[in-house]
């Protein structure tokens, strides 16, 4: 039996279904980048009050939105969905066992691969510390696509339509 993905227990648990779909329709690799994306950062990683994947995909369907009659509405959905990717560097992500811990690097493996990688009895959970060194919203936003994207999906997106073009520098 097939396990469904973290992105549809994501679109599940937050009702993004009926908002997603007409989007998926007329652009379907963006099913495919959600996916990934999700896989990637998982459920658990939470800067504000929801999950930042939830918060990622809510910004891109309201892109979208915006975007659908006036302009090119999948590079929109883009924008709005790795606008976000600076935020995995607001705080970091630790796993605790009474005085020892293991931290979570940025873009070193996705968040799901270090989760599952702990030893039993390790908690996964966020501090109040931000990760060393500066980073800008655009390189967060390349390095993000760069694990995630499939080449042609880089490439269309990222240096075709230069979707991370406007990100603070």
């Amino acid at each position: 039996m097939r396990t469904p993905s973290l992105f549809r227990q994501i679109v599940k648990q937050y009702k993004l279904n009926a908002k997603l779909s007409p989007i998926f329709i007329l652009s379907p690799d963006l099913d495919d980048i959600c996916t990934r994306v999700v896989d990637y950062i998982g459920v658990n990683f939470q800067v504000r009050d929801e999950p930042l994947v939830k918060e990622m995909l809510t910004d891109a369907i309201d892109a979208w939105r915006a975007a659908r009659k006036h302009g090119d509405a999948n590079v929109a959905f883009m924008k709005g969905l790795f606008s976000r990717a600076h935020d995995l560097y607001m705080r970091r992500y630790v796993a605790f066992k009474g005085e020892k811990y293991n931290v979570w690097y940025p873009f070193h493996e996705s968040i799901p691969a270090f989760e599952q990688r702990q030893p039993t009895g390790y908690v996964c959970q966020m501090v109040d510390e931000a990760a060393p060194g500066t980073i800008t919203q655009r390189c967060a936003a390349f390095q993000l696509a760069a694990r995630v994207l499939t080449g042609y999906g880089f490439t269309r997106y990222f240096e075709s339509y230069d979707v991370a073009g406007n990100f603070a520098h």
